[in-house]
């Protein structure tokens, strides 16, 4: 089920996502998982930020259902109960040591039996900050994609998949797009969401 926010409400968290893509891909930090203790992601998530280091605690929605009167209510919930992402900035002189040391931090997860950490890959992260995006807001990350009227453009998903146009309007704030596409030897306009679009 895909969850239904006002615009301003999907438009702020569509900010904050974009920035956490653009710290992730423009920072050098090394970024490592922590599990902390049990039912304490919030208390560990403060204290790491206390110490001046980043962290990221990923969030999804999920809809439940109260058994009594079978209203449903979307909820926020954690993505990986337990587990948080935190940056490390090693130019800074930020290590493991100083997150270990923080409250609600259970241990840092390593691949090894050494014990040093394991380092998350920029890819994962940028994924698993998709995924969130998607399922908080309802819709995937736009990834910088600025449209204006004349662009060529290839529709990317929904009925006319990978048909090729070019944007005549955009609407509603910049949430659609009429594109006026070649289909069937004739010119069709086609009014799409923003993110069912690609630049060509």
């Amino acid at each position: 089920m895909t969850v239904t926010l006002a615009n301003d409400e999907r438009r702020t968290l569509e900010r904050n996502y974009q920035f956490i893509r653009s710290l992730i891909k423009g920072s050098s930090l090394e970024w490592v998982v922590v599990q902390t203790n049990p039912n304490c992601e919030d208390r560990a998530f403060e204290s790491i930020r206390a110490v001046g280091v980043i962290a990221y605690l990923p969030m999804m929605t999920e809809v439940r259902t109260v058994k009594v009167t079978k209203k449903r209510f979307v909820k926020s919930c954690l993505m990986f109960p337990r587990y948080l992402l935190v940056g490390l900035d090693a130019n800074a002189g930020q290590t493991c040591d100083l997150v270990r040391k923080c409250d609600g931090v259970e241990k840092i997860l390593s691949a090894t039996m050494e014990g040093a950490p394991h380092r998350v890959p920029v890819r994962e992260l940028l994924r698993i900050v998709d995924t969130a995006c998607e399922a908080e807001v309802g819709r995937k990350l736009i990834k910088g994609q600025l449209f204006n009227v004349g662009h060529e453009v290839m529709l990317v998903a929904g009925v006319g998949v990978q048909l090729k146009g070019v944007v005549r309007e955009i609407q509603q704030g910049g949430e659609r797009v009429r594109v006026e596409v070649e289909a069937f030897g004739r010119t069709a306009n086609a009014f799409v969401p923003i993110d069912k679009v690609s630049l060509r």
